[in-house]
C-alpha cells in the first residue's frame, strides 16, 4: 500500500470514528474533559501495550523529544477540553464551528510554513467542504420566512466560551500542522506521545477545574472505556497515520466526514430530523472530500509513469 493510499485509508475510517463521539457521549454521566482524558489515558495505554508486544519500547527512549512533538500531543488534548468547555459558555453551533475552523487553520498553516502548495482544484473542494459542514451542522439554515439564516451571534455574555471555542479550533488546527513535522519518528511512537502529552495537559487542566464523577454509574463507565478504546486510541491513532502520509489541506477535505457521520447517526438513532440544506451539505462534503481522495490517488500513480516515460 503506498502511502497516499495508507494516508486516505486511515483518514476516511479516523473520520467516520470521530463521527461516533455523540453516540457516546449520550450515555456518559460526565463532563467531556474526563471524557477527553479518558480517551488520551487509554490511547497511550494501548500503544504501550502494542509497543511491549512488538518488542519496540526502546524506541520511545531513543526518540528525541522535540517542541513540535510535545506541543501536538498537548494541542490535541488541549483542544478537546476547551471545546467541552466552550459548549458551557456559548452556543452548541459557535464552539462547533470555531472548533471545526481548525482543519481550514491548518492548512494555512501549512501552506505558510511548510511550503505546502494547494492546487486551485483542492482549494474549491475544501471550500465546498467546509461549506457543506455548516449546513450539516445547523450554522446555515433556510426559514421560509426569512430565507437563508446564519445562527452564530457574539456577544459580551458568549465571549468566555467564543475564546474557548477559538482556542480549541486552534488547538486542533495546531495539532494537525504540529503533526506534519519529524517525519522520521515512527506512527506508533508519535501516536504514544500524543496521547501521552495530552493527558498530561488535561490533567493540568483538572488542577485548575476539578472533575466530578459523583453521577457514574455501570453503564456509563463501560461506554468511558469503549470510546476512549474505539475513539481514542483507533481514531487518534489512524488520524496519526492520515497526519504523516497527508498534506494538511488533503487531510481536511477528508476530516470533515464526521460532521456527515454524527448527522447521520442522530437520524437513524435519535430520531433527528434531516432538513433539505443538511442533504445538500452532506452530498457537498461526502463529494468534495472523495474528489479530493480520487484526485490525489490519481496523481500519485501517474507520477511513477511520468518517471517512468521520461526515463
Amino acid at each position: 500500500m503506498n502511502t497516499k493510499t495508507l494516508g486516505y485509508s486511515t483518514m476516511i475510517v479516523s473520520a467516520t470514528l470521530m463521527g461516533f463521539v455523540g453516540l457516546f457521549a449520550r450515555n456518559i454521566n460526565t463532563s467531556g474533559d474526563v471524557i477527553a482524558f479518558t480517551r488520551m489515558t487509554v490511547g497511550a495505554i494501548c500503544i504501550l501495550a502494542i509497543l511491549l508486544y512488538q518488542r519496540k519500547v526502546p524506541l520511545l527512549s531513543s526518540t528525541k523529544l522535540t517542541p513540535s512533538v510535545i506541543a501536538s500531543g498537548a494541542c490535541l488534548g488541549l483542544c478537546l477540553a476547551a471545546y467541552v468547555s466552550a459548549t458551557q459558555y456559548t452556543t452548541l453551533a459557535n464552539a462547533v464551528f470555531l472548533i471545526y475552523s481548525g482543519p481550514v487553520f491548518s492548512t494555512i498553516l501549512a501552506a505558510i510554513f511548510l511550503k505546502e502548495r494547494i492546487s486551485r482544484l483542492t482549494a474549491m473542494l475544501l471550500s465546498a467542504v467546509f461549506l457543506g459542514c455548516l449546513f450539516v451542522i445547523g450554522i446555515i439554515s433556510y426559514d421560509s420566512q426569512s430565507g437563508l439564516v446564519i445562527t452564530l451571534s457574539f456577544s459580551r455574555e458568549t465571549f468566555i466560551g467564543d475564546m474557548l471555542g477559538l482556542a480549541s479550533g486552534v488547538g486542533y488546527g495546531l495539532y494537525l500542522f504540529l503533526s506534519r513535522y519529524r517525519s522520521d519518528v515512527s506512527s506508533d511512537v508519535r501516536s504514544f506521545f500524543n496521547f501521552l502529552f495530552g493527558a498530561v495537559a488535561i490533567g493540568i487542566y483538572f488542577i485548575i477545574s476539578p472533575p466530578s464523577l459523583a453521577e457514574m454509574d455501570t453503564s456509563s463507565w463501560i461506554w468511558l472505556l469503549a470510546m476512549g478504546f474505539f475513539i481514542g486510541f483507533g481514531a487518534l491513532s489512524l488520524l496519526t497515520i492520515a497526519a504523516k502520509h497527508l498534506k494538511a489541506a488533503e487531510l481536511a477535505c477528508v476530516s470533515y466526514l464526521e460532521t456527515v457521520v454524527g448527522a447521520g447517526i442522530g437520524i437513524l438513532l435519535f430520531s433527528e430530523s434531516l432538513t433539505l440544506l443538511q442533504a445538500i451539505g452532506g452530498i457537498l462534503v461526502i463529494g468534495g472530500g472523495m474528489g479530493e481522495v480520487v484526485i490525489g490517488m490519481r496523481k500519485k500513480h501517474q507520477l511513477p509513469k511520468q518517471a517512468q516515460f521520461e526515463h
